[in-house]
């Protein structure tokens, strides 16, 4: 085990906001001279954005046990897959059975990387770096919506969207709807050229766009992660309070905008939080937004 020695695995979670959050435990580990490996579909998207760092595809199930082999300790959000050995379950740590969800998932990961990683002041961080090209905020005016997300019951309603769009170009600020590539043929019709609409095919590319923009506005999902993440200011829209709590971007300028009222019942409040979420609402916490930048 010696040649393992300082040697730890990251297993990515699914999305994307996950993962950058666990990015901030993997430059602490970083800072705390470990050698460490992120296997992630997502991440190697962002290969651009974190240069330094050793990026790995997902694992498969034929590759699993094989390549973690090479670690002395496993990392991941969820307990081991069920074709893991004996061997790879007795060096995987699932840090998230420690995480308090009465707080904010970053301050979690930083919480988890002072035990794991025996830090005494650990970094919020994840030691993104903007490649040279770009400039921050350069389109200050423009304001990015990204009405969709990987869970549909996450999601303020489409019109309300368009019309809080509306209202804010007649405060002379260029709203732009975005999404990724595979989500946008359904919401051509819905947008119906009113406003511009970005669908694209990386997170890469979609980073640039954000990173570029003077606002995001967004469900509670990867992109309003990645904009905190890159500085932007960032509205949060959630169902719940709790949830909201829990989830909203750890980094940056951000608000979190919620129902005036929490529907009791799970299946309720999944599905209906969002008729009681008004576009006055939204749109008074996004100029509170503004005023704080």
């Amino acid at each position: 085990m010696s040649q393992l020695k300082n040697k730890i695995a990251l297993i990515g979670a699914p999305g994307l906001g996950d993962n950058l959050i666990q990015m901030v435990f993997f430059h602490n580990a970083h800072l705390a001279d470990k050698n460490v490996t992120i296997f992630s579909n997502v991440m190697c998207q962002l290969r651009r954005w974190f240069p330094f760092w050793t990026i790995e595809p997902s694992l498969d199930k034929e590759n699993f046990n094989r390549q973690l082999m090479k670690f002395e300790k496993i990392f991941s959000p969820a307990p081991p897959a069920s074709w893991a050995t004996k061997e790879i379950e007795q060096r995987w740590i699932n840090y998230e059975e420690m995480f308090d969800p009465r707080i904010n998932r970053v301050e979690n990961i930083v919480l988890a990387s002072r035990h794991f990683l025996k830090i005494q002041h650990p970094s919020r961080e994840n030691g993104i770096q903007v490649p040279k090209n770009l400039r921050w905020r350069h389109h200050q005016n423009r304001v990015i919506l990204n009405p969709t997300s990987a869970d549909e019951n996450k999601n303020w309603q489409p019109k309300k969207f368009i019309a809080l769009a509306h209202r804010i170009k007649k405060q002379n600020m260029e709203p732009v709807f975005i999404m990724s590539k595979p989500e946008l043929d359904q919401w051509v019709s819905v947008i119906d050229g009113q406003f511009p609409l970005h669908g694209f095919p990386t997170i890469d590319e979609c980073a640039a766009f954000i990173y570029e923009s003077g606002f995001f506005i967004g469900n509670d999902s990867g992109g309003g992660h990645l904009a905190a993440n890159l500085n932007i200011p960032t509205l949060s829209i959630h169902g719940r309070k709790g949830k909201a709590q829990t989830w909203r971007p750890g980094w940056g300028t951000v608000v979190v905008v919620i129902p005036p009222i929490n529907l009791i019942g799970g299946n309720l409040r999944q599905r209906h939080w969002k008729l009681f979420l008004t576009v006055n609402r939204v749109e008074k916490s996004f100029w509170e937004l503004f005023k704080l930048v």
